[in-house]
This record gives C-alpha cells, sequence and structure tokens, in this order.
C-alpha cells in the first residue's frame, strides 16, 4: 500500500491529533489515517425519490419488457423460442406487429412516457394480454375464461357470431391431470382466447356424481348444438407437471399451448362420441352415461336448461 510522509506539521495540529488518537486509543499513524479515509470518502449521491407518476412509468415499463419476454419465450417473436430477454429487433417486430413507433414502444419500457390506453387495447387485441394487468399490475397477464358447469353456450356460440375453431386440450400427467383448456381462434382476425375449466369436471375417473353429471351436460351439448364446430383434441403434457395452476395458466400465452413438443393430437373426443372409453374413465359404474352419449345422434338438441354465464378471469 502507499506510504505518506508529513513533514513540519504545526504543533498545535500534532496536538490535536495526539489527543484524538488518544481518545479513541489509536496510533496517531492510525488516527491521520482514519482522518484521511473519512475527510475523501466518495461522495455519496443523493437521488431524489420518484413521484408516483414515475413509479406508475417504471412499473408499467416493467410489465411490458416481462410481456415481450414471455411472447419470445413463448414461441410468439421467435419461432425457436428463446430465455434470453426480448432485444432491440423484438421490440421493433412487436411496434411493426401493432402499428406503432418503436421509439415510443422504448420510451415506455424505459419508463420515460406514460402507457396509452391506445397501446393497451392494440396490445390486448393481437396478443391477448390484459389491458387492467398492464396498466396495474392486478389480475393475469393474459385473459383465461373460467368455463363453469354450464356455462358453455356463450364460449363456443358466443352472442356476436363469427367462425371459431376449437382446440379441446387435456394436460396430461401430474396433479392437474385431465384438466380441460380451451382455445378458441377466430377464423377472421386469428384473434385467440383462452378457456379453462378447473371445477366442473375433468377428463379421468374417480369423480363424483355431480362431476359426471357436469361431464355429461358439456359432452351432451357437444355432440348436439355443437355438432357444426370444428373441434380438434389434444393432450398437453406441462414441462412440469406439479405446475401452481394459476402461476402458469394466465401467464402464457395462447401459442404455448400449441407447442408441438409439449402437446400430441388424441381421439379422445371422438372415442367418447363413439361411446368408447378414452382411459378407463367412465369406470367404477359410469359406463351408462357413456352409451348414453354414444347412442345420442349427432345434432339432436339437447336444449334442457339454461346455461350459466362465464367468468372470465385477467380482464
Amino acid at each position: 500500500m502507499a506510504k505518506i510522509q508529513a513533514r513540519n506539521v504545526d504543533d498545535v495540529l500534532y496536538q490535536r491529533i495526539e489527543a484524538s488518537a488518544m481518545r479513541n486509543e489509536r496510533s496517531i499513524e492510525g488516527e491521520v489515517r482514519t482522518a484521511l479515509r473519512d475527510y475523501y470518502q466518495p461522495a455519496v449521491e443523493v437521488v431524489p425519490a420518484l413521484t408516483k407518476r414515475e413509479s406508475w412509468q417504471q412499473q408499467t415499463g416493467q410489465r411490458l419488457q416481462w410481456l415481450f419476454d414471455r411472447l419470445k419465450a413463448d414461441g410468439l417473436l421467435d419461432k425457436w423460442k428463446s430465455d434470453k430477454p426480448a432485444d432491440t429487433t423484438d421490440i421493433v417486430r412487436v411496434a411493426r406487429m401493432i402499428d406503432n413507433s418503436p421509439g415510443k414502444l422504448m420510451d415506455y419500457l424505459d419508463g420515460l412516457d406514460d402507457v396509452s390506453a391506445e397501446l393497451t387495447d392494440k396490445l390486448s387485441t393481437h396478443f391477448g394480454v390484459s389491458s387492467d394487468w398492464l396498466l396495474t399490475g392486478e389480475g393475469s397477464p393474459f385473459a383465461v375464461i373460467r368455463l363453469g358447469s354450464r356455462g358453455f353456450t356463450e364460449f363456443f356460440l358466443p352472442p356476436e357470431g363469427g367462425n371459431f375453431t376449437f382446440e379441446l386440450i387435456r394436460i396430461r400427467k401430474g396433479r392437474h391431470e385431465g384438466t380441460l383448456i380451451i382455445l378458441r381462434t377466430c377464423t377472421d382476425t386469428g384473434h385467440t382466447e383462452v378457456g379453462v375449466v378447473t371445477e366442473a369436471f375433468y377428463l379421468g375417473s374417480g369423480m363424483g356424481s355431480g362431476g359426471y353429471g357436469n361431464l355429461k351436460h358439456f359432452l351432451k351439448f357437444l355432440k348436439s348444438r355443437g355438432a357444426h364446430l370444428t373441434l380438434n383434441t389434444y393432450e398437453f403434457t406441462p414441462p412440469d407437471p406439479d405446475f401452481d395452476f394459476w402461476s402458469v395458466i394466465g401467464h402464457h400465452h395462447a401459442v404455448w399451448y400449441q407447442d408441438a413438443r409439449l402437446r400430441s393430437t388424441t381421439r379422445w373426443l371422438q372415442q367418447v362420441f363413439n361411446g368408447e372409453d378414452p382411459g378407463g374413465w367412465f369406470s367404477s359404474g359410469w359406463a351408462p352415461l357413456l352409451k348414453e352419449i354414444g347412442d345420442m345422434p349427432f345434432g339432436q338438441d339437447e336444449n334442457k336448461s339454461q346455461p350459466a354465464h362465464d367468468v372470465r378471469e385477467g380482464d
């Protein structure tokens, strides 16, 4: 370490240093070293506190960055997927997709400007992200429609009409095996919405009478009023079979459920319509229910009860 020698030190100053060293139980050399260190300590820059507006701008910018990172990781911005954060190229790509200025989008990401309602509406339309989550951080990033025991009509046959294709995806393996996820894609706009059945029933064995009753109503609805719909069925194997459900569902873009590496085509719906048991789902005394579904003609209107309304999460 460097050395410093000082000559011609004023006697009074030396006495003061000596007295201070005695009080602090240090040598004179140690006292001088401490005094020099304290005097030449780098100045601490005082960062002014953020205003509420500045804090909100930064938080919305962080949520935007998370969104773009997720879209890239899910394979929407990069078909090969990537765990790397979205870079300038990805941001420019998003800006072109939503007809927005790349520079303005970067200002939002850096927390330099207010995220506008117009931008959140564009992002919601193109990517299915929740506008409320973007602006407040509340709810799920991506909207999810929770389908109840009878809340299927409005999802499969929306009042506003339109042409749709449906992907019925059964979770395979893990503690959520049998859970049904449904993707509804408008063929005119390409926009996809995600629905999920979490409580009414699951596609598997071991349910009680309520679960099997709800499953029967659902299947008979599809075979009757939904006979004209385009329905494709799959099984989805999540990367982590024991994932925490609501920390995953609603936190991925719909394209994640379409990853060919995670899902495979199956015939479970056609099997049930034909009165065949896909995998012991109707064992333990429920075979008559399966036969009832199999014997039911396609297109016959069940029309037994008024369906309940769907409950939308994340909007």
